[in-house]
């Protein structure tokens, strides 16, 4: 038995004196910064004596120096593990996993940490960081906040606050404080037009407007901001509110796009003569527009001016040659002048780009019908029938006129 016990204190003298020798030798490794000759010698020494938490960190810390990410990060852990209150393990291994992009363990890492030091900035602002960058915007925004309690002038922390209150899909919340921001950060502008027009998307016109009227108070010579405002007051139906801001941006830079908005906004207000004014101010600065040709030659029609609405029709054609409205419009221009011929071409050059609706195709028969084509009108007006059209008056009509044109071709 005394043999055996010496034999055993033997066996552990001799580890301890092996595990002392490597711990010298990766000293002397890590004094001359060759991190990669030191790994294995503490590999050695933590063999003999696990509980070595220094031996371990100096092993993370070789590892962590000679590129082995990994590595470092395991064995940070287990000094994590073993002791817990060694903050400048925790520190390091949030790092490192922060490097390897796994966020939410550095956030995990970087809240012990926080725990440790209520009033400590750093860790919290960190740990706010890795969460939003693991995807976790919602906890983000509450540790952004603990940061601003601690720092309410912490311009970073408010960015990052606003950034995931935006992620958490929290506009309004996240424009607060990007307005909060807007005064010391210049990107804060930029933030709050591209949040003003999410919200826009997202249905929420009025707080658009807010930020959109802000941002046009604020830049009050520049006529794309005003021009959007105005657009934005149109579509959230504020038509007159709408025309101010637009007459300002076509008084500062006149372009074929704000007239028609302008147009439209007092088309809105019932002012339809400025209107009109507008549509062929926007029609004339870019003559190549067709739909916007397309849309004063409307408004001439709704007026009943045929002959000016036929010019306009003719152009937008002339324009477009597929624009399949104005061929339509400018149809029922001509058979109004009672041009029956030249409303018959336009009736064919819409038809050979889709097949005609119920309401053309009356207006051909009716066109072929005056010009005493009477077989011509006959097969037109059965078509039209055939459609079984919602339309009593010119059913009734065209049921009568083919009995008529029957007649007519009997006493041939």
């Amino acid at each position: 038995m005394l043999i055996r016990s010496v034999a055993l204190l033997l066996s552990v003298l001799f580890a301890a004196v092996l595990a002392a020798n490597d711990l010298r030798e990766a000293a002397e490794a890590l004094g001359r910064d060759d991190f990669a000759a030191a790994v294995p010698h503490l590999r050695a020494a933590l063999k003999e004596d696990p509980a070595n938490v220094n031996a371990r960190f100096n092993l993370a810390y070789a590892l962590q120096s000679s590129g082995d990410l990994e590595g470092a990060i395991e064995q940070y852990s287990l000094i994590a593990d073993q002791q817990p209150e060694l903050v400048e393990a925790r520190q390091n291994l949030a790092t490192l996993l922060m490097q390897a992009g796994r966020f939410a363990e550095a956030a995990r890492q970087y809240g012990a940490i926080a725990e440790a030091s209520p009033s400590a900035k750093p860790p919290l602002a960190l740990r706010a960081m890795a969460l939003e960058r693991a995807g976790q915007p919602a906890d983000a925004a509450g540790a952004y906040r603990r940061v601003l309690e601690l720092d309410p002038g912490d311009l970073d922390a408010r960015r990052g606050l606003a950034r995931a209150l935006d992620s958490s899909g929290m506009l309004q919340e996240a424009a607060r404080e990007y307005l909060a921001l807007a005064g010391h950060d210049p990107d804060a502008e930029r933030a709050l037009l591209d949040l003003a027009s999410r919200l826009e998307e997202a249905g929420d016109g009025e707080a658009a407007l807010d930020l959109y009227r802000r941002h046009a108070a604020r830049n009050p010579l520049n006529a794309s901001v005003q021009e959007e405002l105005g657009i934005l007051l149109l579509e959230v139906g504020r038509p007159a509110e709408a025309a101010r801001a637009l007459e300002r941006s076509a008084e500062l830079e006149a372009t074929a796009r704000r007239h028609a908005a302008l147009a439209e906004a007092y088309r809105q207000s019932g002012d339809l003569e400025a209107s009109h004014a507008q549509l062929r101010l926007a029609a004339d600065a870019d003559p190549r527009d067709a739909s916007m040709r397309l849309q004063l030659a409307n408004t001439l029609l709704q007026r009943l001016d045929f002959e000016n609405a036929a010019r306009e029709y003719l152009r937008a054609v002339e324009a477009d040659p597929r624009l399949l409205d104005a061929w339509s419009g400018l149809a029922f221009s001509m058979y109004r002048l009672e041009n029956f011929p030249a409303a018959l071409r336009a009736l064919a050059a819409a038809e050979s780009l889709a097949p005609l609706e119920a309401a053309s195709v009356y207006l051909r028969a009716i066109c072929q019908d005056n010009l005493q084509l009477y077989e011509e009108a006959q097969a037109s007006y059965r078509a039209f029938l055939a459609m079984t059209p919602e339309m009593e008056d010119e059913t009734w009509k065209a049921t009568e006129r083919l009995r008529t044109i029957a007649k007519v071709l009997r006493k041939r």
